[in-house]
């Protein structure tokens, strides 16, 4: 067994109140309590009935007062969880384990969970596969490593890596290749399940060729959460990326790494990159509109959730794979009745919310709930079905009623929820949900859908 590792931190208490309403001072020092739980583990972890594992873990802040950790399994029959993070597979089937700090206010970051599947038997790796286009990387460059474990269903995908020599390109643990100085090296991937099966795969670095010109192309606007690589030009036209310098003059609304800008809020920024050898740059101002949403695979529908038990969701390849409840109702929610989970909605610009999933049968009932802070709205209104060829509907609502509740039509959302009842369906998938401008613009996004469907 591996040896576990543990550390925590936050605040304590030092005050009391009196009954005659005077404050007494405890004179206790201040306690340290986790303020986070690191796993050294997959969130997926495959195990075959009869054996453990034990989770080597670390905390912050490592000088904690109260070092200890609450385990928990949500299925004894299937897996057991020791206090020291020992898993025991007991049956085939599925369990969550939980593990929270023994004292603290369970907040989020605090909550860390595997999802462990007890199988009856291991499928070994027998070959690993790389599928990069190229195998070159310039110096300071980086390389994501693609991959296939064959065979598909194989049991263990954890790898790790290394470098046959470091001086020209190291390796980290997720297959990133960093250039060093121009050579080929040998970058060889190991397997852990006890089959010995790895694989190697020859990378040359290149001696970096500087850019002495960048020229961007400025993009559509982007939604919220977002992740876009830019369309730039580099001159000369083979020069290295790692020459450029970028830099956002707002990283509140948009950072930038090599070229792909990332929308962290709602707002405008300007994109600027420098050539190292020349100093020439180049810049460009991006917006990400208020109350422009996009809730997908690139956000990983991001927020949403099940109101109330109703149902359940599971993101499954960059969908929504929605379980009815038993019955017949699912609540789809994203913002929540409290001050920390509200959204920004834009009733002006961005009114109609929509979203494309599998065909119900006739029947089932629609309608979205809306309803802001100071509880000066309450819409629960019935959304709007549209049946596709190819067995999809998209299902909408026009808010645009609401744009004078304040100015610029931007309001904090408490409450945004759709509810769906009478389902005939145990099960449905969600493909996308989105703001549009407009119904129009929702039917032209929804036409160009259907031709990349």
């Amino acid at each position: 067994m591996k040896k576990i590792y543990l550390g925590i931190g936050m605040l304590g208490l030092g005050l009391l109140v009196s009954c005659d309403d005077k404050e007494l001072t405890t004179g206790l020092p201040e306690n340290q309590l986790i303020t986070a739980i690191n796993l050294d583990v997959t969130s997926e972890l495959p195990m075959l009935v009869g054996t453990d594992s034990t989770i080597v873990y670390s905390v912050t802040p490592e000088d904690a007062d109260i070092r200890e950790l609450k385990w928990k399994s949500s299925n004894e029959l299937v897996a057991t969880v020791s206090d020291d993070g020992t898993i025991s597979a007991m049956e085939v089937g599925d369990a969550v384990i939980t593990v929270t700090p023994s004292v603290g206010f369970g907040r989020d970051e605090n909550v860390k969970t595997i999802s462990v599947s007890v199988l009856s038997r291991i499928i070994g790796a027998e070959s690993i596969h790389f599928t990069n286009e190229t195998l070159e990387v310039y110096e300071t460059d980086q390389l994501q490593l693609t991959y296939d474990i064959l065979p598909a269903n194989h049991t263990y995908s954890y790898l790790t890596w290394s470098s046959s020599d470091e001086s020209i390109a190291t390796v980290d643990e997720n297959g990133v290749v960093t250039g060093v100085k121009p050579g080929p090296v040998t970058i060889t991937a190991y397997t852990h399940d006890k089959t010995g099966t790895k694989g190697s795969v020859v990378v040359t670095v290149k001696e970096v060729l500087p850019a002495t010109e960048i020229s961007i192309t400025k993009p559509e606007p982007l939604y919220w959460k977002q992740s876009l690589e830019l369309d730039y030009t580099l001159t000369p036209e083979d020069a290295s990326l790692a020459s450029v310098e970028w830099e956002s003059s707002d990283e509140s609304v948009l950072t930038v790494n090599r070229g792909v800008v990332q929308a962290v809020s709602f707002g405008t920024a300007t994109i600027t990159a420098t050539c190292k050898e020349t100093g020439k740059s180049a810049s460009v101002e991006l917006t990400v509109p208020w109350g422009f949403y996009v809730w997908d695979a690139t956000t990983d529908f991001e927020g949403w959730g099940i109101n109330s038990n109703l149902g359940s969701v599971e993101r499954v390849d960059g969908k929504l794979e929605v379980t009815v409840s038993s019955d017949n109702r699912v609540y789809l929610q994203r913002a929540y009745n409290t001050q920390a989970n509200v959204m920004d909605v834009n009733f002006k610009d961005y009114p109609v919310f929509a979203f494309r999933c599998s065909q119900l049968a006739s029947g089932a009932t629609y309608q979205i709930n809306l309803a802001n802070l100071e509880k000066t709205l309450n819409d629960s209104g019935g959304m709007t079905v549209v049946k596709q060829s190819d067995g999809t509907q998209v299902v909408y609502y026009d808010a645009s009623k609401h744009s004078n509740l304040s100015d610029d039509g931007i309001v904090a959302i408490r409450a945004f929820m759709f509810k769906l009842t009478k389902i005939q369906e145990d099960a449905f998938t969600v493909y996308w949900i989105r703001t549009f401008e407009s119904v129009d613009d929702m039917n032209n996004f929804v036409k160009a859908d259907n031709v990349n469907q």
